[in-house]
Formats: C-alpha cells, structure tokens, sequence
C-alpha cells in the first residue's frame, strides 16, 4: 500500500480521490522520515511547525501530569494524525513525548503550506474542520454522559478525555494511592471500583499502574454506544 492509499484512511483526506490528493500535494515541499524503535520523534514543549502523518508503524507517546505523579502511556499506529488539534491556535507546543515504538514512517507539511491546502480545496478544510469539532465535542458529550457520578464512571472518563480512541496498550503510570487524590477519594474506593471494572473485561491493575485493556467497553460503559473520532 502506498502512502497515497494510506493518507486517504486519515480523517482528513477521507473521501478524496486518490488523483486528487495526488494533484493537491505534488504542488508542495512534502518530507519523508523514518524512525528506528526508541528514537524521540517529538519533545513534550515542542513547537508544532509541521502538520505530521504516520504513514507506516507504531509510536508511544507519553502524557505527564504538572506534578508529574501520573504518566499516561498509548501507542498509536498508521494511518494517524500526530496532535492535529495543537498545530493552530492558542497553544501549539506538544504536551507530551513521542518516541518511535516501531520503525516508524513518517510524512510532514509544513502548516503554512497545510493552511494553503485547506483554503484551496473545501473537502480537505471541511474534513479538518469535522476533525477539530469531533475532538472538542467528545470531551463534552463524555462529561454529560455521568449519570451516577460514581468513582468507576468517573475513572472511565479520565480514560477517555485523556487518550486516543485508536489508542493501543493505555497505560496510567500512577500510585494507586496517588490515583485515588487526582479522583477525589479513597484508596479503598479506588480498589473497589477498579475490581468492578477489571471483572467487565475492561482493565487490570497492580499498585503502580492501571491497564487499561478494553477503551471501547470503557466508552459503551458511559455513553451506551462508541466514541466517535
């Protein structure tokens, strides 16, 4: 499969020719690079200078908390966009690492020449459009989807505002102790919640992190249906 084939699966050139996306890029300097297993792809403060495709492998990033008690690790996979709500508007530095957990192949644009392609061709403006507003919305249509307001809805939630529905392997690199603070309750609490969830088939846990093993069952658990991204 080509790179061509691969961007087409990416929400933002979906539903576009292939000649299409062919005739729109060759107008602009497109890079090509490649990453070995480990390599630091992106530095969590980072300024977003190029809109980032990953066209083949895997990648791990990590997102840290201020104090840095929680660290929250996902790998995500081609086809993808890599933070494509941060390269516009008031904050367009990256907030978290990325490191290659594949060989990893990526494809960039400068977001000048990003801009241009969105302003020349209203599928790929809309498509982006549709990509931000699905990203924000999310986060609300999750919020609202609290019905009990228990500790088990509440972790659920955690989970899904703060990770990729693609996400592979989400890990929350935290003291269940720790946790049980950022939640606003008790340790033994966190425990009994956490054993519920675990015999849903949706996470497991020991007393450093939590494994999350199913993100879709945690997004049926709140919202009665998937996320949508």
């Amino acid at each position: 499969m080509s790179f061509l084939d691969i961007l087409l699966q990416t929400p933002i050139f979906q539903g576009v020719s292939r000649a299409s996306l062919t005739n729109s890029l060759e107008k602009y300097n497109i890079e090509f690079l490649k990453y070995q297993p480990g390599d630091q792809m992106i530095q969590k403060g980072e300024l977003f200078t190029h809109v980032k495709f990953i066209i083949s492998g895997k990648l791990v990033n990590y997102t840290e908390n201020k104090c840095a008690s929680l660290k929250i690790k996902e790998i995500l996979g081609s086809p993808n966009v890599i933070a494509g709500n941060y390269v516009f508007g008031l904050e367009t530095r990256s907030i978290f690492d990325v490191y290659a957990h594949t060989d990893v192949g990526l494809m960039q644009l400068k977001k000048e020449d990003f801009l241009d392609l969105l302003r020349k061709d209203p599928i790929f403006n809309l498509n982006y459009l549709n990509f931000l507003s699905l990203r924000s919305q999310n986060h609300y249509h999750t919020m609202l989807a609290l019905s009990t307001g228990e500790l088990k809805e509440r972790l659920a939630m955690w989970v899904l505002l703060l990770t990729r529905k693609r996400a592979e392997e989400i890990v929350f690199q935290i003291s269940l102790t720790d946790m049980a603070k950022l939640l606003g309750d008790t340790r033994d609490n966190l425990v009994t919640a956490l054993n519920e969830l675990k015999r849903m088939g949706l996470l497991v846990y020991s007393e450093s992190e939590i494994k999350v093993t199913d993100r879709h069952g945690l997004a049926d658990f709140i919202h009665d249906e998937d996320d949508a991204e």
